[in-house]
């Protein structure tokens, strides 16, 4: 198992797109944290910076590349088969569970590390932005550690679910179109309209886990059970779906 997942890692590491994606994913955290300040505290906007539920708004950045974190774990699965690299893959380690296992576990360290970074670059932006409105964080205190570690799980969680919609949908295009369609429009308006079914969907437990109070939205540890619990769902089904199907 270690071996395959050094190999997964090697893979990924030698990939131009999951560079590109990266990089993509760190690229919304400054534009995230810039949004929730400028609009905290007005019309349509988020609380105000003086309260806690604006810092969680703030630090909740950190969490923002996550569905472009989604995309890499689709990509690490699906992507075996669009370039037809799937039939070697299974031919090299034939018990093709521990494959998809350990395409899981490098994808869930690929989310962390992104989710790491993204973390400390949220900090880097907004702690000297808040300071200049004379408003200090104290980074260990609930409103930005909480925050901060709930968007760190979360994205690794994003990462593990990507790799069994991959697996579940071979094609790459559809499988990246099918997630992004049901996370950004489906269960956005679940979110919004109806509280009761959206705040148990994967969206739903996402945005609870990040630790942004939200109406109608689970309590945070509520949202890290029930999205570890998706999370969990997607990898076994996902497996399973491999395991019996056949790849060609």
């Amino acid at each position: 198992m270690k071996n395959l997942i050094h190999a997964e890692l090697l893979k990924l590491r030698t990939t131009r797109m999951i560079y590109g994606l990266a990089l993509a994913a760190l690229a919304f955290v400054p534009l995230s944290v810039a949004g929730a300040i400028v609009s905290a505290g007005k019309s349509g906007g988020g609380p105000a910076l003086g309260t806690g539920e604006g810092i969680r708004g703030v630090m909740s950045a950190g969490s923002s590349g996550a569905l472009t974190v989604l995309i890499i774990g689709i990509l690490i699965m699906a992507g075996e088969f669009r370039h037809g690299t799937v039939t070697s893959t299974f031919l090299v380690s034939p018990k093709r569970g521990k494959v998809v296992g350990a395409k899981i576990v490098a994808a869930g360290l690929v989310g962390t590390g992104i989710a790491i970074v993204a973390a400390a670059l949220t900090l880097a932006t907004s702690v000297p932005w808040l300071a200049s409105k004379h408003i200090h964080l104290h980074i260990l205190s609930h409103n930005v550690g909480m925050v901060l570690l709930g968007g760190i799980a979360a994205t690794a969680i994003y990462a593990a679910v990507g790799v069994g919609v991959g697996s579940l949908i071979r094609n790459q295009t559809a499988a990246v179109v099918v997630a992004l369609g049901w996370v950004l429009v489906a269960e956005s308006l679940l979110i919004s309209f109806a509280h009761e079914i959206g705040r148990w969907t994967p969206g739903g437990a996402a945005a609870a886990l990040d630790g942004v109070s939200r109406d109608g939205l689970l309590p945070m540890w509520g949202g890290a059970v029930l999205f570890v619990a998706y999370g969990v769902a997607f990898a076994v089904a996902g497996t399973r779906f491999t395991m019996r199907r056949d790849i060609s």
